[in-house]
């Protein structure tokens, strides 16, 4: 029924390994509508079900936490991501977390992952492939007025993480836009010769901004 209502298509879906453990990295948007639909579609398609990685706020409310599980949705952290790789699970990751989640709309198509290495990281201890998956329309199912995360902390101090946008759409629900993911080529997590792991850990995640990016600015 989601599919239908945003019109979802997949392009370049090859990309995503039959079998196999791999790490899927999304950009993130307000309403996390594209990642069950995208989920949708690997089930359908390959029969398999991502498992996705939430921040730890979201686990600190046990009826929140009770609903997300079932949707293969868990705590943030290297720990549950080896696990699941070791099933040979698909796991997704949204390196920008809320802070990109929540930015303002005129920054739409645009990432914010300064500073979040940690899923590169992630492949080279795991040995999986980085997977890119982009969707352009993610930012757009709202419209946001401020900075959600900036204008928190601003009020309540640098420790607040709990984002304060203003925005508009329609009420609960996100605007009907339509949605098309873009899976990019998988990048290897290895290190040239006499590369440090530090540099090729930031050498790697510059290929997947590059790819995450042009992709982004893709017109469906």
């Amino acid at each position: 029924m989601l599919r239908r209502l945003f019109r979802h298509e997949v392009r370049d879906l090859e990309n995503i390994p039959a079998s196999g453990p791999a790490l899927l990295v999304f950009n993130h948007g307000p309403f996390p509508v594209d990642a069950v639909v995208f989920s949708h579609v690997l089930n359908v398609e390959r029969g398999r079900w991502p498992r996705f990685l939430g921040e730890k706020l979201l686990f600190e409310t046990p009826a929140l936490s009770k609903r997300l599980l079932p949707w293969g949705v868990v705590e943030g952290n290297h720990y549950q991501a080896r696990r699941r790789f070791e099933n040979g699970d698909f796991v997704g990751v949204f390196p920008g977390g809320s802070r990109e989640a929540w930015k303002p709309s005129t920054a739409r198509r645009t990432l914010r992952w300064e500073g979040r290495s940690g899923f590169v990281r992630l492949a080279f201890k795991s040995s999986v492939p980085i997977i890119p998956v982009a969707c352009p329309a993610a930012d757009s199912f709202y419209y946001v007025f401020n900075d959600g995360v900036a204008w928190g902390q601003r009020l309540f101090g640098e420790d607040w993480n709990v984002p304060l946008p203003l925005m508009i759409g329609l009420g609960v629900l996100p605007l009907p836009r339509k949605i098309v993911h873009y899976v990019g080529t998988p990048i290897r997590p290895e290190r040239a010769r006499g590369e440090t792991v530090d540099a090729a850990v930031e050498r790697i995640k510059a290929e997947v901004e590059a790819q995450m990016s042009a992709m982004l600015l893709r017109r469906e």
